[in-house]
């Protein structure tokens, strides 16, 4: 006689499906981000377009010879562009008049020595939202005085720290009280660093503490990466300014290193000839952070490549979206592995000059001088050149999403010091941590909070380590329980199934949200009940399967249980706590159950 089954497996699914419902609209957000920018209107394109030079990206074990060889193919002189080459493998050549640029990248791009080639584009820092060179004003305007302190945290001593309200909006105090950055390289690929003293100029004053490692200057081919223009300066001011040294203002990751990468020249212009070989080198050169506050309307074959290659050695890129003041995302913030940002003012609202659009991941602070005057800029120390081109070490005021990119480089690095190293993962953790606002074409994921996003990457990074210590202790107790019945004369068996099996639905999540991303939706599924669940409605429904199957469920339900507790439950950007209550809540129930339903199972 056939035993009837209960419908209650199929009940439980139906349940899961239901609870889940409230953050399916949110699945489609994602898909948003990875729209590509309209194609620009220019009207003088030429400025940023050289269509008679052409830049090859070789592949790696490329020499002298296929140099030669790709010359005779394309009739034109390849020569490496800078005597990195080893490394970066990108030569250039210009055309002589009657050689077609469209045929000559048509043979580049078929031939198999070839990564990719494209014409020359340019690119600068954006000046027309700098302020003219002149002092901040000493005191900040009333604009400020809405901000309130971190009510916890730690506070540097630099006595006009109190005139950065771009620090006290994103919780920087909150943060600092978790991490400052120690062990984080930063690449700061700009118009180069004034981080030593050489015959190009002298170190910036607020400098003297903030640790660098070498880099490169690719504009003109030297180991100085020196600032003759004070923008790159500046960004890396906002990085890792000296901090508490009773000197000018402080600095976000303070105790990050600084690499300092050429590639604008002093005029704030630059190749992408030379932006792909400065993230490369970085990339190669161990920085864990890049920041670009640099960009263009056009997008560029090698610049793509080499921030695939970055992203694929580990490397957060973050960007600045452009100061067009309209929608349209410049490059490369518009690449999908870079995170692309925009900038607000003192009130928390898009900046005049602030470029949006669906690619933008964040908001952070840029400044804005409509709304708080000198005071409502983003104040770092830099050198700036006097009319006379002499040079002015002081504190300035700038404003720009190339001031807005470095804040979110910097609470970057510092969630990097805590442990979270993927760059999908940090990503992912700045989006979830954001202070919410809308439309997400302007603020993306939010307003950077810097404070959340650290605690938030703690609580990830160390949850996961206590869940795995937490196991490792479960099986030695059972050790112990063990050695202790041998010596009363109880059960003598060891415990294994029953713990290997509550160890694995207890540690399967962090496994797979490894795989997956703490951004991926498929983490929905992998950390729930669904697993021991299906493996029920498949067939594994006798007395030992059910047993396991309980203990397994039991193990997922704390994990999602923890998790939930301490909002870290990595399923996607967009849900809200009220969202997840109906799936955890049904995932608890139907766990429990799950165990009920094993440990009730009579022994055949």
């Amino acid at each position: 006689m056939n035993e009837r089954k209960t419908p209650w497996p199929w009940l439980a699914f139906l349940l899961l499906a239901l609870s889940a419902w409230p953050m399916l609209r949110d699945w489609q957000r994602e898909a948003r981000s990875t729209q590509a920018p309209p194609k620009p209107s220019i009207a003088n394109s030429s400025a940023f377009i050289s269509p008679n030079q052409i830049e090859v990206q070789l592949r790696p074990g490329a020499d002298d010879s296929t140099l030669e060889a790709l010359s005779r193919e394309i009739g034109a002189p390849l020569q490496w562009d800078s005597p990195l080459h080893a490394e970066t493998e990108i030569a250039v050549a210009t055309l002589p008049s009657g050689v077609s640029a469209a045929q000559a990248l048509d043979k580049l791009r078929s031939d198999g020595r070839v990564e990719t080639a494209d014409v020359v584009h340019y690119y600068t820092e954006p000046t027309s939202a700098v302020l003219p060179q002149e002092l901040v004003a000493e005191e900040p305007s009333d604009s400020n005085s809405t901000l309130k302190k971190d009510a916890s945290g730690w506070r540097p001593n630099d006595p006009r720290y109190d005139e950065q309200w771009n620090f006290r909006l994103i919780h920087a105090e909150e943060a600092w009280a978790l991490s400052r950055g120690k062990g984080i390289k930063v690449a700061v690929i700009d118009t180069g660093v004034a981080y030593t003293n050489c015959d190009k100029g002298p170190i910036a004053r607020d400098f003297k503490q903030t640790r660098f490692v070498p880099g490169y200057d690719f504009t003109s081919r030297s180991a100085i990466a020196y600032d003759d223009n004070g923008h790159g300066t500046h960004v890396a001011g906002t990085i890792a300014e000296s901090t508490n040294n009773n000197e000018g203002v402080a600095g976000l990751a303070f105790d990050a290193t600084i690499m300092p990468v050429k590639v604008l020249t002093g005029s704030g212009m630059g190749s992408s000839t030379w932006i792909a070989e400065g993230i490369r080198y970085a990339a190669d050169h161990g920085a864990n952070v890049i920041n670009m506050s640099l960009g263009g309307p056009f997008p560029d074959k090698l610049m793509a490549e080499a921030c695939d290659y970055a992203h694929k050695k580990g490397v957060v890129i973050v960007c600045a979206a452009g100061n067009t003041g309209t929608e349209g995302v410049g490059y490369p913030a518009a690449f999908k592995p870079c995170i692309a940002v925009s900038a607000v003012g003192p009130k928390g609202n898009l900046a005049f000059y602030s470029s949006y659009g669906p690619q933008i991941a964040l908001a952070a602070p840029g400044g804005d001088s409509r709304v708080g005057g000198q005071a409502g800029t983003i104040l770092q120390n830099t050198i700036l050149r006097d009319a006379s081109g002499n040079p002015v070490d002081d504190y300035y005021g700038f404003q720009g999403t190339s001031m807005a990119s470095p804040h979110v480089a910097a609470v970057a690095a510092l969630i990097e010091a805590v442990g979270i190293r993927n760059p999908d993962d940090v990503k992912c953790i700045l989006q979830k941590s954001a202070q919410p606002k809308e439309p997400t074409k302007k603020y993306g994921a939010g307003i950077l909070d810097a404070g959340r996003a650290v605690k938030l990457a703690v609580n990830t990074y160390e949850d996961g380590v206590a869940r795995f210590w937490f196991v490792m202790a479960l099986f030695g107790l059972g050790g112990l329980v063990m050695w202790f019945n041998r010596k009363t004369g109880g059960p003598r068996h060891y415990p294994f199934w029953p713990i290997a099996a509550f160890a694995f639905g207890l540690l399967a999540p962090d496994w797979l949200s490894s795989t997956f991303g703490l951004g991926s939706h498929w983490n929905l599924l992998t950390h729930s009940v669904l697993i021991p669940a299906a493996l029920l409605v498949l067939g594994a429904d006798g007395p030992k399967e059910r047993r396991f199957l309980g203990y397994m469920a039991l193990g997922f339900t704390l994990h999602l249980g923890w998790e939930f507790l301490r909002d870290t439950i990595p399923v996607g950007l967009d849900y809200g706590r009220l969202a997840l209550l109906p799936w955890c809540a049904s995932n608890v129930l139907i766990g429990f159950g799950l165990l009920i339903s094993g440990l009730a199972a009579k022994p055949e």
